[in-house]
């Protein structure tokens, strides 16, 4: 109920779709602001998995993970900014379709995560991130893969 409440939910889907992302963005904007009054030097966009040495460990496995331990991607993006806001109107229609999605109750299919000692990283689902942390959610299906360095 208070789910509900959060995400502004007028009983049409779409036009609750379009606000959550027009809410995400005005989200974005005010922590750009709020980085620039600070000074402070955060990163803009999520951290990458920069180390080419990195090979996926073992076979995925399903779990919940927490979307506070997600922490970067492994390619870097300039459509969102660290925290998976979207920092560009280019994403805008994947994002309201997923939003939409998560409205109706429809089922996604899990994002794929590499685990790495300083948290998670996205191989496929950035979009499906950034949706479910607009939309206060806690955690996310996934299937992780550990990483491990190349020998």
């Amino acid at each position: 109920m208070f789910a509900l409440l959060q995400n502004h939910a007028t009983g049409m889907p779409t036009l609750d779709a379009e606000a959550d992302f027009r809410r995400a963005r005005r989200r974005h904007a005010a922590a750009r602001v709020g980085r620039w009054v600070t000074r402070r030097s955060d990163w803009r966009h999520p951290r990458t998995l920069d180390d080419p040495a990195v090979r996926l460990g073992g076979l995925p496995r399903m779990q919940v993970v927490p979307l506070a331990a997600i922490v970067g991607t492994l390619e870097p993006t300039l459509h969102f900014d660290a925290c998976f806001r979207p920092a560009s109107n280019l994403v805008r229609r994947r994002w309201e379709r997923i939003a939409l999605a998560h409205r109706r109750g429809v089922a996604l299919p899990p994002i794929e995560l590499i685990k790495r000692p300083d948290g998670y990283y996205v191989l496929d689902g950035r979009h499906r991130v950034s949706v479910a942390r607009a939309l206060g959610h806690p955690d996310i299906d996934a299937r992780v893969t550990g990483a491990r360095p190349q020998p």
